[in-house]
Parts: C-alpha cells; sequence; structure tokens
C-alpha cells in the first residue's frame, strides 16, 4: 500500500476556514441560491485540499453539480455520485493519493442519503457512522480516529436542520452554534488525518 504524504495540502487544511466555508455552504445550499453555492464550495475545496484558485474552480463545479443532483426530493443520487466520483479523481490526481475513488464518492454520497432520512433527529448514531465510514474511505484511516470528527460535524448538521426547520434566518445563534461544532470537527480531523496511524 503507497504511504500517506501527511504534509499533504488535504491533511493540513485550517479548520476555522474550512468550517466557515462549509456553514456557509449549507445556507446557501439551503435557500437554494446555486450561485453562491458555487461560489462557497469553490472556496471550501480550494481550503480543505490545498487546491489553486484553477483547481479549486473545477472541484467546486463537480461538487456543485453533485450537491443539485442530490437536492430534490426526487434526487438522483447515482448522478450524485457520478460527479463525486469524478470529483475524488481529480483531488487523487491533484495530491497522489492512494485511496478507491469509487468508494470514497459512494461513502460520501451515502452520509447525503442517511442525513436526509435522519433529518432534524437528535438520534443520529448511524449518521455518525456513516461520515465516520466516509473520512476514513478519503484519508486511508480507521473509522475509529475519525469519529470525533465525525461526532462534531453531525452535531453542527443538528444546529442545521434545526435552522431550517426554524425558518431560515440569517442572523440565527444556530448558524454560530453550527460553525462552532465545524471548528471542533475540522479540528479533530486535522489532528486524526495528520499523524501516523
Amino acid at each position: 500500500m503507497k504511504q500517506m504524504n501527511l504534509n499533504s495540502p488535504m491533511r493540513t487544511f485550517d479548520p476555522r476556514t474550512v468550517a466557515y466555508y462549509e456553514k456557509e455552504s449549507w445556507v446557501a445550499y439551503y435557500q437554494r441560491r446555486w450561485l453562491r453555492l458555487m461560489r462557497m464550495l469553490v472556496a471550501l475545496v480550494r481550503s480543505t485540499f490545498g487546491l489553486s484558485s484553477f483547481q479549486a474552480i473545477y472541484a467546486g463545479y463537480l461538487l456543485t453539480r453533485a450537491q443539485i443532483a442530490f437536492a430534490p426530493k426526487d434526487n438522483a443520487v447515482p448522478v450524485a455520485e457520478e460527479y463525486m466520483r469524478r470529483f475524488f479523481a481529480y483531488i487523487q490526481r491533484i495530491h497522489r493519493e492512494a485511496f478507491d475513488v469509487a468508494q470514497a464518492a459512494r461513502l460520501e454520497v451515502n452520509w447525503w442519503v442517511v442525513h436526509r432520512r435522519l433529518f432534524g433527529n437528535a438520534e443520529n448514531q448511524e449518521l455518525v457512522d456513516a461520515l465516520a465510514q466516509a473520512y476514513a474511505a478519503a484519508y486511508r484511516v480507521d473509522p475509529a480516529q475519525v469519529r470525533e470528527a465525525a461526532q462534531h460535524r453531525v452535531q453542527a448538521m443538528v444546529y442545521s436542520d434545526r435552522w431550517v426547520n426554524d425558518g431560515r434566518e440569517g442572523n440565527s445563534p444556530l448558524l454560530v452554534r453550527e460553525q462552532d461544532e465545524l471548528v471542533q470537527s475540522y479540528t479533530a480531523l486535522r489532528a486524526a488525518v495528520s499523524q501516523p496511524a
């Protein structure tokens, strides 16, 4: 198995920057503001995966298309998964990572499916498990190493879901709590994926 590059930009991101752009991406997604979603996703993938502006625009486009395919209630899961396969293949080429592209795409979209089914539900261990599996596939670590990161990100989703159900107010304190949980999530994720197993 190819050795992991622990200094890879996709393992040395700034948790606060990533948390901010993810929160803003979720807000744009639930408000169906697709152009803003793409701008936020471009910034998100640039900061998460250490991409150039040009690389981030293409990766952000793929991620946006996956999100749009998944957005309707009668969502096109295979289409979303295909865009995510292209996304992960692109990341793999840039950083010369050795993860399984098809598996990473399948598990990424799977946690979206689980989240939609459990939307607003505080009993969400299945979602924590699904997200930990997705992280494990993309970073080639044991799911136990990334469980804390998954737990905080799922708690951020709980606040996001509550924000959606409460009317999506732009100045809601739930968005502050959501971002705080995302900071904790990405701090834990960076610690887990930037050190030897």
